[in-house]
């Protein structure tokens, strides 16, 4: 029998603070410990750099460049990072240890899965937690279920930021990369499967799960498709469709319906505390310490010298990391916290305040409480009226306001996913802490009907409230009789009975066979109708001479020729190597298109239903 290699890290006591316990992962950054912070006397999490990586400057400035970046970031669904450093060969940096139930341990059990509203309303909060991050230019990178802790309410956190990352990767994770995570989390969530990240097959869990809504389709092939190109740019951007197709869903039955699955797990308790010796026991014990420390104490107290007095200075409008330094300068091993609060005056980042007061006399490793600035706690709700709802929560968000509800109204006037009103007004200052009402045009999610057959796709579009307009379309790959096409995209916003052009195939066109007749047999040009005319002329004339002018016998439909004018387009042709901007329109093979993102190189028509372009139909 092995004897198995003892952790090189477990039982350690890292700058006489952390005492490292059970490991709970490792990544390509380091090993992370449940650990115990004598400090605060609280459980915290310890990640600590690999020993082969703490020779490499590089890293270790990486390493800890990081963890003061995820230190600025403050959401209820993320762990505060608090404390990073240096202890000997040991490099390490510490979060807040969040309890709950993880999303791993559900899917490993056999309890029944979530239903469609449980599982949007944790993805939901996984997404608001992201949110707060990519807007901080922070990427999660190696999100899975193990790392989503869910407690009561379906409130989600995200533990397990990776401090580095693996240089043997081909592309550095970006935000793209955790929408995909997000994806295949919510198709694990409604379905049970989980799908590798870099399995390319495209996903549709009402495949796997009957009577399961369509929208939720969309959602998943959205995130996840393989090309990061054409999933959303972003979390808030993803939380935007979410949040739309939550409310599109029919209300859950209170007893017996579909959403009732699985309970969302609620937070754990923390684990029970070691049983301890009976106080009549531990008398004789602790009155001899008792004694022991006081009589060591006196003899101490009359040998060490006197202390200089050493008072705080007024830190007032500096940045957190130079107040750190110039109270790590008065050389007391003070121990430094931080906490968030509004303030009229001091820049956002700034030393608000401290505890104790400026001019406090300090003691050795007394605790200092130093306050940072996030802004005043009034901001000016921004005019939002008249644009999209996406566009309104991101304006919203960088005023300040993070507590957004959406209510939908019915308006004659404005199109679907209109802005109408908000609550405050536009102009009006509003309470950082209280929430902030959008009053939104209420319309339909077009769902996605691609792969679907002609009848599945009009009862589809039916069952919402949307008209089907079915056109057929030779198409190579797409069998006869499904879906080839739609206009306009998954996901649009229309209004009751808008709608929807469904372009079903008829299979590849059939090869041309070789007519072989007599050209006497042909019928001569004033036996032949207007529309055998239209199909044999090509935009500017025919092969018997003809012009355009009309003067040739038997054209009677006036100049160019008597036949349809070939396509003509009044957006600009398409081109390799140009940069298109989002909205910028093109032509391309008698089509309009209409990209929906930045992009190059990508032509039209040839991507995926998700790609760059959407197209707007012939022209």
């Amino acid at each position: 029998m092995e004897t198995p290699t003892p952790d090189p890290h477990s039982g350690a006591v890292l700058d006489e603070r952390y005492v490292l316990g059970e490991r709970l992962r490792s990544d390509a950054s380091g090993s992370a410990y449940a650990a115990h912070d004598r400090a605060t006397g609280t459980t915290v999490v310890v990640t600590v750099l690999h020993p082969w990586l703490v020779g490499e400057a590089s890293a270790v400035h990486a390493f800890r460049g990081r963890a003061q970046h995820l230190e600025a970031v403050s959401h209820p669904g993320l762990p505060r990072f608090l404390d990073h450093g240096r202890d000997g060969d040991r490099v390490y940096a510490v979060n807040e240890y969040l309890r709950g139930e993880t999303l791993g341990d559900v899917l490993g059990g056999a309890a029944p899965l979530y239903g469609p509203h449980e599982a949007l309303t944790v993805i939901a909060s996984v997404l608001e937690a992201l949110d707060a991050a990519h807007a901080q230019g922070i990427v999660h990178g190696a999100l899975t279920p193990e790392r989503v802790v869910v407690g009561e309410h379906g409130a989600a956190g995200i533990t397990g930021f990776p401090l580095l990352f693996d240089a043997a990767e081909d592309e550095a994770p970006d935000t793209r990369t955790d929408v995909r995570a997000v994806g295949l989390l919510l198709h694990a969530l409604i379905t049970g499967e989980r799908v590798a990240f870099d399995e390319v097959r495209p996903l549709r869990p009402s495949a796997l799960v009957d009577s399961l809504p369509l929208d939720l389709d969309m959602l998943v092939a959205n995130a996840t498709d393989p090309n990061p190109r054409y999933r959303p740019r972003d979390a808030g951007q993803y939380l935007t469709l979410v949040e739309q197709v939550t409310r599109s869903l029919p209300r859950p039955l209170e007893e017996g319906g579909t959403d009732a699955t699985r309970p969302i797990p609620i937070a754990a308790a923390a684990p029970p505390a070691p049983p301890r010796t009976p106080f009549r026991r531990r008398l004789p014990v602790l009155a001899a310490a008792v004694l022991l420390v006081a009589a060591l104490f006196a003899v101490g107290w009359a040998l060490l010298p006197e202390e200089p007095e050493v008072t705080l200075p007024d830190l007032t409008g500096v940045g957190a990391e130079e107040a750190e330094d110039r109270l790590e300068s008065l050389g007391l091993g003070l121990e430094v916290r931080f906490r968030d609060t509004y303030d009229d005056t001091v820049e956002p980042g700034g030393v608000a305040a401290s505890d104790p007061g400026p001019g406090a006399v300090l003691a050795r490793g007394e605790a200092v409480l130093l306050s940072l600035s996030i802004g005043p706690r009034h901001a000016v709700v921004p005019d939002v009226v008249g644009g999209t709802e996406h566009e309104a929560r991101n304006l919203l968000r960088e005023a300040g306001f993070t507590r957004i509800d959406v209510v939908q109204e019915h308006s004659a006037e404005q199109m679907p996913g209109t802005v109408l009103a908000t609550e405050p007004a536009v102009g009006e200052e509003g309470d950082r802490e209280e929430e902030v009402v959008i009053r939104v045009s209420e319309g339909i999610l077009v769902p996605a009907l691609d792969g679907m057959t002609e009848e599945d796709a009009v009862d589809a579009l039916t069952r919402v409230g949307l008209v089907a307009v079915v056109a057929e379309e030779h198409h190579e790959t797409v069998e006869e009789g499904q879906v080839s096409g739609q206009n306009p995209e998954p996901g649009s916003i229309l209004p009751e009975e808008g709608e929807v052009e469904v372009t079903v195939s008829t299979g590849p066109e059939p090869e041309e066979e070789e007519e072989d007749e007599e050209p006497s047999e042909s019928p001569s040009d004033t036996e032949r109708t207007d529309d055998d005319r239209d199909e044999e002329s090509d935009g500017g004339g025919s092969d018997n001479g003809d012009n355009g002018n009309g003067n040739n016998g038997g054209g009677g439909g006036g100049g160019g020729g008597g036949g349809d004018a070939a396509p003509s387009c009044s957006a600009p042709a398409w081109s390799s190597g140009t940069i298109y901007q989002e909205g910028d329109r093109v032509s391309h093979n008698g089509r309009e298109y209409e990209s929906r993102w930045w992009n190059q190189d990508n032509e039209p028509g040839s991507g995926a239903l998700w790609g760059p372009w959407s197209d707007r139909g012939r022209c």
